[in-house]
């Protein structure tokens, strides 16, 4: 659960990031840029958990 919350607020902040930066001021970029940026964010956290992986022997 708290992922899903970390989640929310990088989309969060970048839908607002986006809609200040973008001159036009559109929903629909500041959407799909936040979005881009949420599957990357998941996809890093993703790799980094499958390799936590130790070389110590148990």
């Amino acid at each position: 659960m708290d992922r899903i919350r970390n989640y929310l607020f990088v989309f969060a902040g970048n839908f607002v990031a986006a809609y200040m930066i973008f001159p036009e001021r559109t929903i629909g970029k500041s959407v799909m840029f936040a979005s881009l940026m949420l599957l990357l964010s998941m996809g890093m956290d993703f790799m980094k958990s499958k390799n936590q992986h130790s070389l110590e022997q148990q």
